[in-house]
This record gives structure tokens, C-alpha cells and sequence, in this order.
């Protein structure tokens, strides 16, 4: 029993289905079969192997590269042969691997069992047609059931209904503790909290999180969602005015107990933090999995999870209208995660030609295109674009002529605006900054969008000339939406969006004094100095304590920081995401410093490091006096300390565009 071999090339035209019929390469008059539409497949042998390839195609060479079969190839409806001899062992391994005799035909010439296989691939139409029928009469089953299920879960709902709702059960409570989570006051910015329920969505009935700060002056809606995590339905969605939040535990109920639902539960919190917006969540109290820790957008994590409560309840238990709810979110599956959604021809339509000579606007085989002549400004705003489920806008152009300089913005801001000029915007709308466009190129920009958006939007479009000499064309080459529920997708998303520079400050860094935890010297040539840094002053932040380790590993330093109790909280974001048993924890090498430094989103966690490294010298220095080690073995401190210091902040990367 010898199992056929094909090339790896033609391996999926022969496994895709499609009706064909295997014949012996040297039974004659085989192109009779080519105006039949089967795929014809040639069987030979060659040094005691059965091989299989297309009709038509190039003969197998002594050392081509054969691939074995498993199974029969599918929609095979006959095996031609001249004499029962040639195919014998093929037929015994398709009777072995498929457990049904081979269709074999036996006939001298391929015209003389012309009749033959049209009464088999007869037998395979009836054969499939009957299967199509019963899998119609199967759907339409199916559909009756389903109905009937509708009627009688009404049926029983309005009956239920006219009772109380039944006491929930408390199926998970996450005490909050002193520790927090969320948004400074002044972050620039949206707050996203994504938390793994650690259930699944069956039988949840409501949901509770603790505030553990809020200031006076916030404002604006803050959503939260419970979605599936295999999937990405929206299994619970919530929209909460902030002006009516206060610290302590915020509860909101569903408006019946989930059905069984076996995916796993993840709730998402988002709000715009812009100004002068301040809230915070508590965290609870003990280390958790990184699977189990609440992660930020940028996809770094807390170490802990939210201080949360779930309810449950049996299926019909209870029947509320629920406050806060989004009748229109729940329920629904949103857009594929960072699949961009193009705006429809039919918002395109809608378009306003504010200034400027813009065409093709709302013509599905064109994109919109504007005309520049010298010195001007050119506007278009479209009034109503559907919005809803995504978390970012993108724009991508190409530019055509001269034009020099030629900038380039949008804003998205709700809809009810009035637009009365770019001096105008109001300040709810969300500005992408200006953006240079190169002669003779292409080019695109990435923004976020804000919470407070809802539903629908408007998009205002400027494209700027100070050229006097300009002659150039500009089409809209792309205006998508894209939805992203996974942190780390977003931040790599957001990588496109400009950036602002870090604030170049000429404040003199200084410290007021200096304590030496521990000096430890370990194996193999490791030791270190745990140092706490009191009154630290640089880049226009002051921090009362700083705490790190200078490491020595050999002739190798680093620094280390870390996230437990004990060592002061000085980080706006946490930038690492290492941990060990004692919990979150960042070792930074000499050449990981440029990467470290480019990758701090935040101007105060980036004044921090260049404060530290202005410093570190002369921090070391006094460390060594505090430590008492003998002078031969300063030297190799104070050279760690200029190695991991040498870097510049001049050298930092500029904004990613």
C-alpha cells in the first residue's frame, strides 16, 4: 500500500474541493476530459513512488521535492485506469485512509468511460442537491425553534417581570486599599483602565467599582464597559456623568442577569482627563498575575487589580432599568479591533466647503481632491460622522505640484457646532496639530478621540499655504475610524499621532540630603548601593523622596527601581514591565537609557530622569563617603555612575511622525 506523493506547490489546488477526476498518465485520449471543467490529475510512478500532478503542468524531475498524501483528495468523482493491476495499491490505501472503496473506472481509452463517469458525476449532483435540501429543511427547523424559544422567553420574562427582583448574590468583592490608579490633575489626555473580570459573563447582574479620588473641578462622562473577551461583544455598557460621581463605590446594576454566556468577562473604564480633570480608582490590596492586573492604554500594568464587586443572579431573577445604561452599545459586537472603518460616501456627501476648491466630494470611484493656487487656506467640514466604537481618527493624503511651507490639521468635535472659522473651534474639539506635507508625497497623521464624543461628530479638514508661489493638488487618499480594545494595539497606534517635545528646561537640579539604605555585596562580583534622595528639585518638579539602587554586576552598572511599599511613588506612569516575587520592578542599563528616556510619555516622569542624571554623580559620590568603602573602590562607583549619566537629553529622538 504505497500513498501517493505531489509537489508541496500544487498541494492546495488539489485539497481545495474542487470536482475532479485522477487517470492513469498513460491511457490515451486524455484530453477529452479538458472541456468537461474537472480538474484532471495524472497518475504515474516513478522508482516504485505513485506520484500526482496537474494536467498541463511540467513533468516531475528525478530530484523534486515530493510531499506524501494523508487522505484522499476531496471532490475526487472517478479514478480512470486501463486495467485494475495499475491502480491496485492505490486503491487499497484510499479504501484504508478513507474507509470507501476508490471510484475507480476501468477502460482502455478515456472516450470509452466517457459514460461511466457521467453517470457518477450524475450520482454526485443528486448526491449533493439531496444534502443542500435537508440542510435547507434543517435552517428552516432551526428558525421555527428559535421563534418559538422568542415566545416562550417573553412569555415566561412578563410572567417573572410582576415579581420583586430577587436578592443578588455577591460573587466576587476586591476590597479597595490606599493605593490608586487613574489620571493626574493637568494629564493631557484620556484615562483608560482595561481590568480582566476573572469570570465569565454568565449570570452577572451588577457591578461595582470604588472611586478613590475625585477632584471638585471634574467633569465630563466617563464610560464603562464589560465586553467579551473572545469575541468583543459589548455585553454591558454604562455612561456616567462625572459631576455625579463622589469617592467610594460606584454601583450600577444590568437590566437582567446576563444569559449563559461562557466568555470571559473584561471591563474597560475611559474618560477624557484633559485640564483640569482629576479621578482615580483604588487598587486592591495584594500582588496579582500579570493576566489578572489592571493595564493602562500604553499597555503597561499595575501589579494589582481594581478594588471591583460582582453580582450575580438566576436568569430572570430580576428585571430593573438600570441608570446610566447605553441601550444602543449593549448587546452590540463592535468593529474588528484596529481594522479602519472608511468614513461612508454618503457623510462624504453631507460635506461643507467652508473655503478652498475641494471636488469629488461623495463620489464612491473618487477621492475628495483640493486645488491650491499661491497663499491661502483651505477648510471643509463634514457635519455628521458615525463615531460610535472607535477610539481613533486616521487622515492620509498625497500631494501632487509645489507648494512650500504646506501644512496640514483636523479636529473632531460634537455635532451642534456651528463652524465660524478655525479661530473659533470651541474648546471641546480635538485638535491633531499641524502637520507638514512634503512636495510630491504621501502622508498621514493618527488621533485619538475623545470619550465625550458619543455617537456622531463632526470632522473640520484645513490644509494651510504660505507659498505665494504654490501650485498644488491634495487628495484625501483615506478618512477612517479605528476601533482598538486592546492596550498595547492602541499604543502602537497612537505611535503615528504627533508627539510634543519635552519641555527643555535650563532650573538647576539639586537634592537636600541623602540616605543610604544598604550597601550589599553579593556573589559574583554583585553589589549595590540602596540609596533615598530627599528634596529633589529639576525641570520645574520637585520630589520629596526619591529611591533607587546603583548596581554594580561586574564592571556592568545599572539602576533599579521598583513599585512596593517602602519606595516613594514618583513615576506619573509606571514605565517598566519586569516584575519579580517581590513585585513590579525596572533595571536600566546604560544603553537602554536613550530608549527609556524617548519612551517617557509624560513631561514630569521625564524631568525626572534627566534630574536624576544631572545628579548622579555627585548622589554617588556622597553615598560612597556614607558607605565607608576605601578609596580604591570609589573610583569604580563614580564611573558607573558618568557611564549611566553620559547620555544626553539633546539626544533624545524627535516627535514620531
Amino acid at each position: 500500500m504505497t500513498a501517493p506523493r505531489i509537489r508541496a506547490a500544487e498541494m492546495a489546488a488539489l485539497l481545495s474541493g474542487r470536482p475532479s477526476v485522477v487517470v492513469s498518465a498513460t491511457m490515451p485520449g486524455i484530453e477529452a476530459l479538458r472541456p468537461s471543467g474537472l480538474a484532471v490529475w495524472l497518475l504515474s510512478r516513478r522508482e516504485g513512488r505513485v506520484i500526482l500532478q496537474a494536467e498541463g503542468s511540467p513533468a516531475v524531475g528525478d530530484g523534486a521535492k515530493l510531499v506524501e498524501l494523508n487522505l484522499p483528495p476531496p471532490g475526487t468523482v472517478a479514478l480512470l485506469a486501463a486495467t485494475e493491476e495499475e491502480v491496485t495499491d492505490l486503491a487499497a490505501w484510499w479504501l484504508a485512509k478513507s474507509g470507501q472503496p476508490a471510484p475507480l473506472v476501468l477502460a482502455e481509452d478515456v472516450a470509452l468511460a466517457l459514460p461511466a463517469l457521467l453517470g457518477m458525476v450524475t450520482a454526485e449532483m443528486t448526491m449533493v442537491h439531496t444534502r443542500c435540501v435537508g440542510l435547507e429543511r434543517s435552517l428552516a427547523q432551526t428558525r421555527i425553534d428559535y421563534e418559538e424559544t422568542r415566545i416562550v422567553i417573553a412569555s415566561v420574562s412578563r410572567t417573572l417581570g410582576h415579581r420583586p427582583p430577587a436578592p443578588l448574590t455577591l460573587a466576587l468583592s476586591l476590597e479597595p486599599s490606599a493605593d490608586q490608579v487613574g489620571a493626574a490633575e493637568g494629564e493631557d489626555g484620556h484615562l483608560f483602565l482595561r481590568q480582566p473580570l476573572g469570570r465569565k459573563l454568565e449570570g452577572l447582574a451588577a457591578f461595582a467599582v470604588h472611586v478613590g479620588a475625585i477632584s471638585a473641578a471634574t467633569s465630563g462622562p466617563l464610560r464603562l464597559r464589560i465586553h467579551g473577551e473572545e469575541s468583543g461583544r459589548i455585553a454591558a455598557s454604562w455612561t456616567v456623568p462625572m459631576e455625579l460621581l463622589h469617592e467610594g463605590w460606584l454601583v450600577l446594576d444590568l437590566p437582567s442577569p446576563l444569559g449563559p454566556d461562557r466568555e470571559t468577562a473584561v471591563l474597560e473604564i475611559a474618560a477624557d482627563v484633559a485640564g483640569p480633570h482629576s479621578i482615580a480608582f483604588s487598587l486592591e490590596r495584594n500582588w496579582v498575575p500579570a493576566a489578572a492586573a489592571c493595564t493602562f492604554a500604553d499597555g503597561s500594568e499595575t501589579g494589582r487589580a481594581l478594588a471591583l464587586r460582582l453580582w450575580t443572579a438566576r436568569i430572570g431573577d430580576r428585571f430593573v432599568v438600570p441608570p446610566h445604561w447605553n441601550w444602543n452599545e449593549a448587546g452590540s459586537a463592535l468593529p474588528l479591533d484596529g481594522v479602519p472603518q472608511a468614513v461612508s460616501p454618503a457623510e462624504w456627501q453631507t460635506a461643507r466647503i467652508a473655503a478652498g476648491e475641494w471636488s469629488g466630494l461623495g463620489e464612491p470611484d473618487t477621492n475628495p481632491r483640493l486645488r491650491l493656487s499661491g497663499t491661502a487656506t483651505a477648510v471643509l467640514v463634514l457635519p455628521q460622522v458615525t463615531m460610535a466604537g472607535t477610539d481613533l481618527l486616521r487622515l492620509g493624503w498625497a500631494m501632487s505640484g509645489f507648494a512650500q511651507p504646506l501644512s496640514i490639521a483636523a479636529w473632531v468635535l460634537p455635532p451642534g457646532y456651528g463652524f465660524e472659522g478655525l479661530e473659533a473651534m470651541p474648546p471641546e474639539a480635538s485638535f491633531s496639530r499641524w502637520r507638514q506635507v512634503d512636495a510630491d508625497s504621501a502622508g498621514s497623521l493618527t488621533m485619538t478621540l475623545p470619550v465625550s464624543l458619543g455617537l456622531r461628530a463632526q470632522i473640520v479638514l484645513a490644509v494651510e499655504s504660505l507659498d505665494p508661489a504654490a501650485e498644488a493638488s491634495i487628495e484625501i487618499t483615506e478618512l477612517s475610524l479605528l476601533p482598538t480594545r486592546d492596550p498595547a494595539e492602541l499604543r502602537r497606534l497612537r505611535a503615528a499621532a504627533p508627539r510634543p517635545p519635552v519641555p527643555v528646561t535650563h532650573a538647576v537640579a539639586q537634592f537636600e540630603r541623602l540616605e543610604l539604605h544598604q550597601h550589599l555585596v553579593g556573589g559574583r562580583g554583585y553589589q549595590h548601593l540602596d540609596l533615598l534622595v530627599h528634596g529633589v528639585e529639576g525641570g520645574g518638579y520637585m520630589w520629596p523622596q526619591l529611591r533607587f539602587k546603583l548596581a554594580l554586576n561586574g564592571d556592568r552598572p545599572h539602576l533599579e527601581f521598583r513599585r512596593v511599599k517602602g519606595w516613594p511613588e514618583v513615576f506619573v506612569r509606571w514605565p517598566g514591565s519586569d516584575s519579580d516575587k517581590f513585585g513590579p520592578v525596572m533595571l536600566i542599563r546604560p544603553d537602554e537609557m536613550p530608549h527609556l528616556r524617548r519612551d517617557l510619555a509624560h513631561d514630569q516622569d521625564a524631568a525626572l530622569m534627566d534630574t536624576l542624571l544631572e545628579l548622579l554623580e555627585v548622589i554617588v559620590a556622597q553615598a560612597t563617603q556614607l558607605a565607608a568603602l576605601a578609596e580604591d573602590d570609589q573610583p569604580r562607583w563614580l564611573a558607573a555612575a558618568r557611564d549611566l549619566s553620559s547620555w544626553s537629553p539633546t539626544e533624545t529622538p524627535g516627535s514620531l511622525d
